[in-house]
């Protein structure tokens, strides 16, 4: 079995997708393997691995004196996907050739909706009966959910859909003493959806955005096993972070050649971590040290110790042994989120804007709130947007974009735009057709308004893609982006305040809750989730950046747009221009008072 800390890296947050696939096996409480002699089924706990949730494991069975080629293979196939179990069981179906090279498979996966399979073994033309036969090949097939081929990931957009079904050949020879081996193993490892499900926990890893001044999470999947493993692998990728969508558009705190001595947990709610060289000569650093505590926080809560019911809620951080005092502790290492000096932006406001019958830009807070006329904007728009700071405005009448200083005129910009989204910058990012572009928002002492600089955007994406909907995250890092109606992804944004800013997709592909939906509205909900509007129906959906599973949210016939903001009222806009508001995202939709076109949340301020 490979070391775990090399193997914690193979399955990562762009398996996001898989969480919506396996719910299915996690709901039926049981996971079957294929038959035969050395397979079994065992029941599989829900969710995706609280810390003091238990950690069901297959008990995988050594290799029997009599098994087939067949036979050895779905043995080694269910012992190798046991993570946490005695690693030599799945050695000993392998040759001793063999296991010096499989002990460190590289980086790659392939994880079956259906299967694997082990076929019936092939035997050499040379050999006159399977009984004489002294090697045999033996496929391994099934409908293949998603690949990972080292950091080149492959995962179908839809539920339904199956990437292409490549067999898997393993090698095997009789032994002197009449045991089949498998003398060639496939390097990567071959895995059922319910394994994952069971072996493999959704985790955040916090990093810095660009300014370092807020937190940005990085869902990820790990390996279920030891929670003090657990948590020396979390801090272990804050020091190198994992090398997936947002790598180069987040920064970590701990600086290089900084080491991890250990973690510990102190009193089932404290995580001792003690890091050693390059962070330990700064150990007067202050303004640095607060920003690692930061990411360690967020990064380790609700990690779990062993026997234990509790879960990390506090951090104390410890440079060669000795204990970090943060400025104005009064002497106490042990730090909680409340302390933390960084954490990430949830885009929380109770205000919210749209425009009245007569076309004024009105604002509102809450269901008691009385409206106020901001300014006199016109009619016709579909579409309004608020900087965070609240001082640009933009509007799309049709396929035109319009932008300007709240108070002042709006200024026609061009033409051919579906969809727009402030970042926390006050830049200005908009989809025209298959070009993300950016207006860089650039003041002056003599130019005391603003102009707007054109920037393309490189996104990394097929061919004739045309994007429908983006939303830039509270972060200013993330985006949500609608391909062509029919697929919700996420992107990171890197170099914002260079001359050539990209977007990096990640591989988590949602669809619409129906193939007969498009999506038509999107809205993020906090720093983990966005919330989709979809046509025919109307269907309004939460969905997870890590794309694990969606939840429906009841809504009212007519609906056109959605609006949201974590922690407040959920604002839908209907055909008939009235508004409804939802304060618990399950349903209970309110009229408010009169008309409004286009409700937004301001782009974030949180």
């Amino acid at each position: 079995m490979a070391d775990p800390v090399v193997r914690r890296g193979t399955l990562r947050r762009t398996l996001g997708t898989l969480a919506v696939l396996f719910s299915a096996a996690l709901a039926a409480g049981c996971v079957s393997m294929p038959t035969g002699g050395p397979v079994q089924s065992y029941p599989v706990t829900q969710g995706t691995g609280a810390p003091n949730q238990p950690n069901v494991q297959f008990e995988p069975q050594r290799p029997g004196d009599s098994w087939g080629p067949q036979q050895i293979v779905q043995g080694f196939l269910a012992a190798s996907a046991s993570f946490g179990n005695d690693d030599q069981v799945a050695l000993q179906y392998l040759t001793p050739q063999e296991q010096k090279v499989w002990v460190d498979p590289t980086l790659s996966a392939v994880i079956y909706k259906n299967g694997p399979y082990a076929a019936a073994p092939v035997y050499p033309a040379t050999a006159k009966t399977a009984k004489t036969a002294t090697t045999a090949t033996v496929k391994v097939t099934g409908d293949i959910q998603a690949t990972l081929k080292g950091s080149a990931y492959s995962v179908p957009s839809t539920p339904a859909a199956s990437l292409p079904d490549v067999p898997q050949a393993f090698q095997l020879v009789k032994e002197p003493g009449g045991h089949w081996r498998i003398s060639s193993a496939p390097q990567e490892m071959l895995l059922t959806s319910g394994s994952f499900a069971n072996d493999y926990q959704l985790r955040n890893l916090y990093f810095f955005d660009p300014t370092g001044s807020s937190l940005v999470p990085d869902p990820i999947y790990v390996p279920l096993r030891a929670p003090g493993d657990l948590m020396n692998v979390l801090v272990q990728d804050l020091i190198s972070p994992p090398k997936d969508w947002l790598y180069g558009a987040t920064k970590t705190a701990l600086p290089a050649g900084t080491k991890l001595s250990d973690v510990t947990v102190v009193d089932s709610v404290t995580a001792l971590v003690n890091l050693t060289g390059t962070i330990a000569k700064d150990n007067t650093n202050d303004a640095l040290l607060e920003q690692v505590s930061s990411q360690l926080l967020w990064t380790l809560s609700g990690s779990g110790q062993s026997g234990s019911t509790g879960a990390v809620q506090s951090v104390e951080v410890e440079l060669n042994g000795h204990p970090w005092y943060p400025p104005g502790s009064q002497d106490n290492p042990v730090q909680q989120k409340s302390q933390s000096q960084k954490g990430p932006p949830t885009g929380a406001s109770p205000v919210y804007f749209y425009l009245d019958r007569e076309g004024y830009l009105t604002s509102r807070q809450g269901t008691a709130g009385r409206a106020q006329r901001i300014e006199l904007v016109g009619t016709g728009y579909t579409q309004v947007a608020v900087s965070p700071d609240g001082r640009y405005l933009a509007a799309l009448r049709g396929s035109t974009l319009y932008t300007g200083v709240i108070g002042g005129p709006l200024e026609k910009q061009d033409s051919g735009f579906v969809t727009m989204s402030w970042d926390r910058s006050d830049n200005l990012w908009a989809a025209q057709g298959d070009q993300v572009i950016m207006f860089r928002v650039t003041v002056t002492l003599r130019q005391p308004l603003f102009r707007l600089v054109t920037v393309p955007v490189t996104v990394g994406k097929g061919q004739n893609t045309s994007y429908t909907a983006l939303r830039v995250a509270p972060d200013g890092v993330r985006v949500a982006l609608v391909e062509d109606n029919a697929v919700l992804t996420f992107g990171a944004i890197s170099g914002q305040q260079g001359p050539n800013p990209q977007i990096t997709l990640s591989q988590v592909q949602l669809s619409p809750p129906s193939p007969a939906n498009g999506f038509t509205a999107l809205s993020w909900y906090g720093p983990d989730n966005v919330i989709t509007l979809a046509q025919p129906g109307p269907a309004a959906t939460e969905y997870s950046v890590s794309g694990g599973n969606p939840t429906p949210i009841p809504v009212e016939p007519g609906m056109s747009t959605i609006t949201a903001s974590l922690g407040n009222l959920l604002i839908a806009g209907l055909t008939d221009g009235s508004i409804v508001a939802d304060t618990n995202l399950f349903g209970a939709w309110m009229t408010l008072p009169g008309y409004a076109a286009a409700p937004a949340y301001p782009s974030y301020p949180g």
